[in-house]
């Protein structure tokens, strides 16, 4: 996925950062494997960091850029240790931006990704609504791989540079905003 950490904590991340809890800051974690920790499972590993070496657990967002394209926020936890310090338990892991939301706890339902289009385009738009459509409870099975493979597709051609004004992909010679995005809308 192009979603990676930000290089820097720039104004339109701190910006989405404050939509999303007003009056925080985000922190940068450092990245601290743990030996016993599990990669995808962040409130197993920082729970085991919390028993073998005290301080406490901190739940809230990572916060992700594509660049110059689109932020995403993953509802997460990392540990912070009896001395204040943030950290990235997980395996692999890298330092990431992270933003602490004392209103929201991890109570085994996962929360919906969070998303803000950095620019206007309706294919960017089209894909993020496919995003959070997918992170919609209640979808059957051949709606959610339909969405997918669609959301796949716009992904690909966003990485590519593709544009909503732009030809359409699928080759037929029109803007993509007059093609296949109304086929996205359809499938919605």
């Amino acid at each position: 996925m192009p979603f990676s950490a930000p290089t820097h904590l720039s104004n339109p991340l701190r910006r989405f950062a404050r939509r999303l809890v007003p009056d925080a800051a985000p922190e940068v974690a450092a990245p601290l494997p743990m030996p016993e920790s599990l990669a995808g499972e962040p409130w197993f590993s920082v729970g085991r960091a919390v028993e073998a070496l005290g301080g406490e657990r901190v739940d809230g967002w990572i916060l992700e850029e594509w660049r110059g394209l689109a932020l995403r926020a993953r509802f997460s936890a990392c540990w912070r240790d009896p001395r204040g310090n943030l950290w990235n338990v997980l395996p692999q892991a890298g330092a990431i931006a992270f933003l602490a939301d004392p209103q929201r706890r991890y109570e085994g339902v996962p929360l919906a990704d969070q998303y803000q289009a950095l620019s206007r385009d309706v294919l960017l738009e089209d894909y993020l609504g496919l995003r959070r459509q997918l992170a919609r409870a209640g979808l059957d099975d051949e709606a959610r791989e339909r969405l997918a493979g669609m959301a796949a597709r716009l992904e690909s051609w966003l990485a590519l540079g593709g544009r909503g004004d732009q030809a359409c992909p699928c080759g037929s010679g029109k803007r993509y905003r007059n093609c296949c995005s109304r086929l996205v809308a359809s499938a919605s």
